[in-house]
């Protein structure tokens, strides 16, 4: 099992939670995302994992790898896991739910999916 942040991490480089990032997130996302394209041009499997995390048909597979990919990173360079984390707090931040905030992802084909705080009412599907 993977950290709890390098799988936030891994699922925001996947764009999976792109509308949940705010301008700090955002920015914080991209100060990631480079900081693994450099470590990429000396690390050719952190690269192929981080390209098949960002392609459109991405799925819950290519996140867990590039999770897991991370996390084997991290585990044998201690000053890049220090930079990533560093680099990655705000979009962590962001997208971890709290007491004020949801968050949903969803990895896959769904028919009938809701993403809601609150809901009064009854919902009915048709």
């Amino acid at each position: 099992m993977t950290d709890p942040f390098l799988d936030s991490l891994a699922t925001a480089l996947a764009g999976q939670v792109a509308t949940a990032l705010g301008a700090a997130g955002t920015r914080a996302l991209e100060k990631v995302r480079e900081l693994l394209r450099r470590r990429s041009q000396s690390d050719p499997e952190t690269k192929a994992a981080l390209e098949a995390a960002e392609q459109d048909s991405a799925g819950p597979e290519q996140i867990t790898a590039l999770a897991e990919r991370l996390d084997q990173v991290c585990a044998e360079d201690a000053q890049f896991a220090e930079e990533l984390r560093a680099e990655g707090a705000e979009v962590y931040k962001e997208i971890s739910a709290s007491e004020n905030s949801v968050v949903n992802v969803n990895h896959g084909k769904v028919r009938n999916l809701i993403q809601a705080r609150e809901i009064h009412g009854g919902i009915t599907f048709n």
